[in-house]
């Protein structure tokens, strides 16, 4: 990445979730802990995102801005109110519209995604132009979070209509999973105010449709990733989602960064979820985390084996098939599992027939819950992420912190975080297997077993874990330096 001696200062966030307003994933937790490591290198960065249905103003401390104006989309001026708030010091503004974010829902509702998505983001899009006009704010970068906020970069690129303070500023878009993007009817390539030649090949156009996500990255001056193994893996066509070509093409562009953890939110020294907290240099609370784990998901207070935690939604995409497939070996080589999630209703049902076939041993919750999140990373013995394909993940590098050696498959930003248990030389942080199957899967699952067997080697693993740094600083750094490049050739 070439360094640059421009000066930058000003920095826009576009991003449909922000932690603790919205979050579906772990672009929220991005969101929300890259902006104040940027601040604290000294650059200015406000974020802009909708006001959903669903976020508790009150309990957000979100002000009414007084500030109105009108967004173009589809031909219709659409009103725009701005409320103001702050995530960790910094200034975020939420852009509300009843039409089309006066509902629950962040994309979808029961019956699958809103039909007018790509309207209500043309409109999160182009909203953002309207705001740094109504500001006077003339950033020099903004940073495109996903196809939700595609467009913008796009519009800086091809400049549709008067862009206002934003005319000049340098468009960043980064894919936190590429399996997402915005993908609609060519028809509706009108809806989007982009020049019509981006009806093209060359530019929108995505297998007979129109992609957001693809306009991005046509245009704009660089995109990021949010680990370096999969900025690889999404260049080729088992993972590129038939974006391979395309991102080959930006590969001079493409850099994959590590996301960061936020340790003041994720560290079990100061993690008041906890029902005891502890460190590297005291481990005891661990144990009151484990029985208050056993407890809450109704797993035999005498489990002797590890407890096999496990977060996220129930997905294949999530690896959550490898564990089904191997629940019976597990349970028959003595260790407990704690799930919590929700998701596909076949992985549902599946998992809540193996927890009624093993009361005491298989414990579910399909729900969310933060505070069971929280109690999983610390209670749990080992934490399970065989994910198919992983773009960065965050439980991996939480569970680390927490001391619950992870095991995962070796993609993505699992691959560049977890270190493979090597127990001749002492080394490793967790358990890695590399082919996609059952019986891989189960031969780190034995590995764990008997290590957990051995006090002191295990002891080791957790805290050689628990020393690695994954804080934002290091990769906010890196984006600054990105920022400085991509804007000098702007």
């Amino acid at each position: 990445m070439p360094h640059s001696d421009i000066a930058i200062n000003k920095v826009l966030f576009l991003t449909p979730e922000v932690t603790p307003l919205a979050k579906s994933g772990g672009l929220g937790d991005v969101a929300a802990g890259l902006p104040p490591a940027l601040a604290a290198l000294g650059l200015d960065v406000r974020l802009v995102m909708p006001l959903y249905g669903h976020i508790d103003r009150q309990a957000h401390g979100l002000r009414d801005s007084g500030l109105e104006f009108m967004v173009p989309v589809a031909g219709w001026p659409k009103p725009c109110r701005v409320w103001q708030g702050q995530v960790g010091g910094c200034p975020v503004y939420l852009l509300h519209n009843e039409q089309y974010f006066n509902r629950q829902g962040l994309y979808s509702d029961g019956y699958g995604d809103f039909g007018d998505n790509l309207e209500r983001f043309v409109f999160l899009c182009r909203g953002a132009v309207e705001l740094a006009r109504a500001l006077g704010w003339p950033t020099q970068v903004v940073h495109a979070h996903d196809w939700q906020a595609a467009l913008l970069p796009a519009y800086l690129a091809t400049r549709p209509f008067d862009l206002g303070p934003l005319d000049g500023a340098a468009g960043i878009i980064t894919i936190h999973n590429l399996a997402f993007q915005g993908v609609y009817a060519r028809h509706d390539f009108h809806l989007t105010a982009l020049p019509p030649y981006m009806n093209d090949v060359e530019g929108a156009e995505y297998w007979g449709n129109i992609s957001l996500l693809k306009a991005g990255l046509i245009t704009a001056g660089a995109i990021t990733t949010v680990s370096p193994t999969y900025a690889q893996e999404i260049q080729q066509p088992d993972l590129g989602m038939g974006m391979d070509g395309v991102l080959r093409r930006r590969s001079p562009d493409l850099h994959g960064i590590l996301n960061g953890v936020d340790y003041a939110q994720w560290s079990p020294e100061n993690d008041s979820l906890l029902p005891a907290t502890y460190s590297s240099a005291d481990l005891s609370g661990k144990a009151a985390c484990r029985r208050a784990l056993l407890t809450a998901f109704g797993l035999d207070a005498d489990l002797a084996g590890p407890v096999l935690g496990f977060i996220g939604r129930l997905t294949y995409q999530k690896g959550v098939s490898l564990i089904a497939e191997a629940a019976e070996a597990l349970v028959g080589m003595g260790a407990g599992l704690a799930l919590l999630g929700t998701g596909d209703a076949d992985l549902e049902g599946a998992l809540t027939h193996l927890a009624a076939r093993h009361p005491g041993r298989v414990g579910l919750k399909l729900a969310f819950s933060e505070q069971l999140a929280h109690l999983l990373q610390g209670g749990s013995d080992v934490m399970l992420m065989p994910s198919r394909f992983e773009p960065c993940g965050l439980n991996q590098m939480y569970a680390l912190r927490y001391g619950t050696p992870p095991l995962v498959h070796a993609t993505g930003g699992l691959k560049d975080t977890v270190l493979a248990y090597e127990q001749a030389q002492g080394k490793g942080t967790g358990f890695v297997f590399h082919e996609f199957n059952r019986e891989a899967f189960l031969e780190q699952a034995r590995t764990a077993c008997r290590v957990f067997a051995q006090t002191e080697v295990w002891q080791g693993l957790m805290r050689r874990g628990m020393a690695q740094d994954f804080s934002w600083t290091a990769s906010a750094r890196r984006y600054l330096e990105l920022y400085q490049a991509t804007a000098a050739r702007r």
